[in-house]
């Protein structure tokens, strides 16, 4: 299998497994306040499968400098698979498996921006924001976006950081 596939499908199927641990966890219904920080963590898996693509990119460890733009192109690439799977589950998650999340999340946010003493419109406007993003076309256009751009900025970084490594490593021994 073609690697940018390979660690693309492993990483949407790795972010769609944590957010399964989440809802298992009640970070989605009763343990808001902990979902509201966990769902951070989940940009460790796409940074780690990016991390892998990249050393399976390189061929040789460590010891051969990165081509920068087919290793950001490469990472842009497995980043939309894995956004294209992610939506896919998001989609089944919002309708079959836990329907009633954007109203428990949007009642839990309500009640904090009012706390806030944020105005009523201004809380309208909050509600359409969140269901509208979380609505099928809201997902559809958001999280490829969202996930693909996040990729190519995470992959921008490693490809760096491994040339430059790669330089460090090359110094030492010649």
């Amino acid at each position: 299998m073609n690697p940018t596939v390979k660690y693309g499908l492993l990483s949407g199927l790795g972010v769609s497994g944590w957010m399964l641990m989440e809802y298992s966890l009640g970070f989605h219904t009763t343990r808001l306040t902990a979902g509201q920080y966990s769902g951070y963590f989940s940009h460790l898996i796409p940074l780690g499968m990016l991390f892998l693509l990249l050393r399976a990119r390189q061929q040789a460890p460590l010891d051969r400098e990165l081509p920068l733009v087919p290793s950001v192109a490469a990472g842009l690439a497995a980043s939309l698979v894995a956004a294209l799977v992610v939506c896919g589950f998001l989609l089944l998650y919002n309708q079959l498996l836990n329907p009633g999340w954007i109203d428990t999340a949007l009642e839990w946010k309500v009640a904090q921006w009012r706390a806030q003493g944020a105005s009523e419109s201004a809380i309208r406007e909050q509600i359409l924001a969140f269901r509208h993003l979380n609505s099928p076309w809201g997902l559809l256009a958001g999280i490829p976006v969202k996930m693909t751009a996040m990729g190519g900025l995470f992959t921008l970084g490693l490809a760096l950081a491994l040339r430059r490594y790669a330089r460090t490593q090359t110094s030492v021994v010649g």
